[in-house]
C-alpha cells in the first residue's frame, strides 16, 4: 500500500505538499475526481421525473450512492439515507423535526459531552434559545474518556436525547457507543431516549455498524472520506424518519399543492430531500466507498492508519516541549493529534509550517467549550490519512521543532 498516495493527484501537482489537515477535509483519489467529471460530461440530469435516458442514468447513481452508504454503515436501507448540504444542517434537520414532532418539550434535557463539536451543539443551543429545553454535559475523565459514570448520574426522566460524537476531532479517542447504549437500556426499561451519534470522524477512518451501536441517528460527512464537499449524510431508523414532521417542504417531497394547503409526501427518503439534491456530491460518494473497497476496504484503510499513529505517537513522545493533549492507546484513537508549544502561538506554529509546505489547523476547532474546558485558548492540530506517509510525519516533526526554536 506504499503506493495509495498516487491515487491522490493533489500530490502530483504539488510535489511537495505535506497535507495534515484532514480532519478538516480529506483529499480525493484520481476516481472520485474522473467519476464526476464522467458524470457532468456523460449523464448529468435531474432525478425523479425524467423518463428520458439520462435522467434515469442520473437516478440509478444516486440511488447506487445511497446503497453504497446504506451498506458500509450496516443501514436496513437505503432508504433511510437522507443526503443534506452539510452536518450542522443535517442535525439542525433532525433535531427542528424532533421538536416539531413534539418528541423534544420545554424543559426536556440533551445531553452532549464536553469535547463535542459545535455542530452537535448549536443546533440543540438553537432549541434551547427558542424553546426552552435545557441543555447538559457529559465531562470526561482525566484520561480524556468519556465519564460513563457521570451519564448515569445524569439519566433520568428528563432526558431525552443523548447525541455524542463517536470521535472526537480534537482528541482523535473513539468513544464506546455501544457501551453508551447499554448504559440506557439498563436505566430505561422503555421510552428510551433517542441516541444520536456525530459519526464525522469516525466513518472516514474505520467500519462504523449503526446496528452494532443500537443509535436511532447518525450523521456524518461526505467530504472527510474522499467525497466532494457539499455532501452530507443523515442516516436514521426508518421508524423514526417515518414519524418525523419534516420542517422543510417543496419539490418532491410535496405530496399535492392547492391555493391554502398541501400534503408532505410520506415516502423515504423523499420527505426529507425538497428540491433538486446535491447530484455530482452524491456520485462523488459513491465513488468514494468503491476506492474504499478497491483498496481492500476498511481492513486495509485502519491497518495503514494504525501504523501511522503508533509512528506519530513515537515521534511526539520524542520533544518534551510540544505538549499534545491526549496520549492514550493507538488502539482506541484515530490519526487526529492537538497540541501546543507553551511559548509559541498557534497561528504563529502553523504559519510557519505552511511555508514549508505542511498543512496543520491551528485555533479552537469548533470545539470551544472544551477549550474552555482545559484552559486553552488556541492549539494546533495535526491530523492524518492513509495518503499520507512516515516521511511526511518526520519533515512535519523536523519542521515543528525548527519553529520552536526559531519562534522563542
Amino acid at each position: 500500500m506504499s503506493n495509495v498516495k498516487q491515487d491522490f493527484p493533489i500530490f502530483q501537482t504539488h510535489p511537495d505538499l505535506v497535507y495534515l489537515d484532514s480532519t478538516a477535509t480529506s483529499q480525493k483519489p484520481a476516481v472520485v475526481i474522473d467519476g464526476v467529471a464522467d458524470y457532468l460530461r456523460s449523464s448529468y440530469a435531474n432525478i425523479h421525473r425524467g423518463s428520458y435516458e439520462i435522467s434515469e442514468i442520473s437516478e440509478k447513481l444516486y440511488e447506487d450512492s445511497k446503497k453504497i452508504v446504506a451498506k458500509h454503515i450496516w443501514a436496513d436501507s437505503w432508504k433511510e439515507v437522507i443526503y443534506t448540504g452539510n452536518s450542522t444542517y443535517a442535525l439542525n434537520i433532525l433535531s427542528q423535526s424532533i421538536w416539531r414532532t413534539g418528541l423534544l418539550k420545554a424543559w426536556d434535557k440533551v445531553l452532549v459531552s464536553i469535547t463535542e463539536h459545535h455542530a452537535n451543539l448549536v443546533p440543540w443551543l438553537i432549541l434551547k434559545e427558542d424553546y426552552w429545553i435545557e441543555v447538559d454535559f457529559i465531562w470526561i475523565n482525566d484520561d480524556y474518556s468519556l465519564d460513563l459514570d457521570e451519564l448515569k448520574s445524569k439519566l433520568d426522566d428528563s432526558v431525552k436525547i443523548i447525541s455524542l460524537a463517536h470521535v472526537s476531532n480534537t482528541l482523535g479517542e473513539i468513544n464506546d457507543m455501544k457501551q453508551v447504549w447499554e448504559i440506557l437500556e439498563e436505566k430505561y426499561s422503555q421510552d428510551k431516549p433517542l441516541f444520536i451519534i456525530d459519526g464525522s470522524q469516525s466513518v472516514p477512518h474505520f467500519s462504523v455498524d449503526v446496528a452494532e451501536m443500537w443509535c436511532d441517528a447518525m450523521f456524518f460527512t461526505g467530504h472527510k472520506i474522499f467525497a466532494d464537499s457539499g455532501i452530507w449524510v443523515l442516516w436514521a431508523k426508518e421508524s423514526l424518519l417515518t414519524s418525523l414532521k419534516p420542517i422543510f417542504s417543496w419539490g418532491w417531497a410535496i405530496g399535492f399543492v392547492k391555493k391554502w394547503e398541501y400534503t408532505h409526501s410520506d415516502k423515504l427518503p423523499d420527505k426529507f430531500e425538497p428540491g433538486t439534491p446535491n447530484l455530482s456530491g452524491a456520485v462523488s460518494l459513491l465513488r468514494a466507498f468503491e476506492y474504499v473497497e478497491s483498496i481492500w476496504g476498511y481492513e486495509v484503510l485502519e491497518s495503514i492508519e494504525h501504523d501511522l499513529v503508533e509512528y506519530a505517537l513515537e515521534k511526539f513522545s520524542q520533544n518534551k516541549d510540544i505538549k499534545l493533549i491526549w496520549w492514550i492507546n493507538p488502539n482506541t484513537r484515530v490519526g487526529v493529534f492537538t497540541f501546543y508549544v507553551e511559548w509559541v502561538h498557534s497561528f504563529d506554529i502553523s504559519d510557519y509550517l505552511a511555508d514549508h509546505s505542511i498543512c496543520i489547523r491551528a485555533g479552537q476547532h469548533c470545539a470551544e467549550p472544551f477549550m474552555d474546558f482545559i484552559f486553552q485558548k488556541h492549539t494546533c492540530r495535526m491530523s492524518l490519512h492513509i495518503y499520507n506517509t512516515h516521511d511526511d510525519i518526520d519533515k512535519f516533526f523536523d519542521v515543528l521543532n525548527m519553529a520552536i526554536n526559531e519562534l522563542k
